[in-house]
C-alpha cells in the first residue's frame, strides 16, 4: 500500500481498514463522493496492477 499514490492509499485505508463509507470519507477529506469512488476504484486497480507484476 506504500507505493500507492497519498489519495489512492488514504481512501483505500479508511474504506477497508476504518469501515467508513464512501459518504463519511468524502466529509473528512472535504470531496465529493464522486471523487471518493473514482480514487478507490482506481487504488484498488492499482494495488491489482502491482500485484500482478510481483512488485511488494
Amino acid at each position: 500500500m506504500t507505493l500507492l499514490p497519498n489519495g489512492y492509499r488514504t481512501v483505500l485505508t479508511l474504506y477497508l481498514s476504518k469501515a467508513t463509507t464512501r459518504e463519511e470519507i468524502a466529509e473528512i477529506l472535504q470531496v465529493s463522493h464522486a471523487t471518493v469512488r473514482t480514487q478507490y476504484m482506481r487504488a484498488k486497480q492499482k494495488l491489482l496492477q502491482f500485484i500482478k507484476q510481483g512488485v511488494s
